[in-house]
């Protein structure tokens, strides 16, 4: 017998090609950032002052101008706040009758004739110099006389009631006599044409002591000379 032929070898399979490992994807390149611009810092510009240099007299000017406003500002708050009290203080007067006319006089009155003229005493509020509105009318009248004669001297006399120093009610008294002569000369009187004196609690027109009687002897007359 014939020998069985040796089987031939099987090839052996080629080995299989090891998969390619996968690329990894390349990492996306981040976004530059948009350059940031930064905005110009508002240049501060430096002003110099011009300081204008007033001359003296310019300055002194102004400063008298400032004292005047605020003195009549004070006039004028302290008049807004005796107002009302003069207003109370007139009620009373109109049940007493009070001296309207003045007595202008040549001479004193001891020694000549008194003359009377129309003229009415202007009255104050206790311990002011201040002139109100209703005895402003008052001075307004009384200027037209004065407005009238010219050549007649006139004397200004300041009175107080009894309350108070001797010393200190003749300075009050000189306060309202010039306060009067003010207002009269800035309605237009000539300030050559008055005099002015202070008698003070010395010459009261009524001797109580009372309300009544103060409201009274807080006056100024008007005495030819």
């Amino acid at each position: 017998p014939k020998p069985e032929p040796k089987p031939e070898p099987k090839p052996e399979p080629e080995p299989k090609p090891e998969p390619k490992p996968e690329p990894k994807p390349e990492p996306k390149p981040e976004p530059e950032p948009e350059p940031v611009v930064e905005k110009p810092k508002p240049v501060e510009v430096e002003v110099e002052e011009t300081v204008e240099v007033q001359k003296p007299a310019e300055v002194q000017k102004a400063v008298e101008e400032k004292e005047a406003e605020v003195v009549i500002a004070q006039q004028q708050e302290e008049v807004k706040k005796e107002e009302s009290q003069i207003a109370v203080e007139q009620d009373a007067e109109k049940s007493v009758e009070a001296p309207k006319a003045v007595t202008i006089i040549s001479a004193p009155p001891e020694e000549s004739d008194v003359t009377i003229y129309d003229m009415e005493m202007v009255y104050f509020a206790y311990d002011k110099s201040v002139i109100t509105t209703a005895f402003a009318d008052v001075i307004r009248k009384n200027y037209e006389w004065i407005e009238e004669n010219p050549d007649v001297q006139i004397q200004l006399e300041g009175h107080c009631d009894e309350r108070g120093t001797n010393e200190y009610n003749l300075a009050l008294g000189e306060r309202r006599a010039k306060a009067v002569f003010d207002y009269l000369v800035s309605l237009g009187a000539s300030p050559s044409q008055f005099s002015l004196v202070s008698f003070g609690e010395e010459r009261p027109v009524d001797q109580g002591s009372n309300e009544v009687a103060w409201r009274k002897n807080r006056r100024v007359e008007f005495t030819r000379l």
